[in-house]
């Protein structure tokens, strides 16, 4: 289970979701979780968690890809 956020009416709510994985021609493979909101029925994709910087290592959080890319959700 996953959390999700629903930008069309501010709600978060935990369910399994869909996972979809594409093969991008930048950034190689790819892959974006979405779930339909329960009370608006809008597509959302997964909430987006702050994460504290570490000891000067490289522990943010990258997005699916690993790149940072700009295609892919979940960058």
């Amino acid at each position: 289970m996953s959390i999700f956020y629903c930008d069309a009416c501010h709600t978060k709510f935990e369910t399994g979701g869909v996972k979809t994985d594409w093969i991008d021609r930048t950034y190689g493979p790819c892959t974006r979780w979405t779930a339909s909101c329960p009370d608006c029925g809008k597509e959302c994709q997964l909430a987006k968690t702050i994460h504290a910087y570490g000891d000067g290592d490289d522990d943010f959080e990258r997005g699916s890809c690993g790149s940072g890319c700009s295609s892919c959700g979940g960058c």
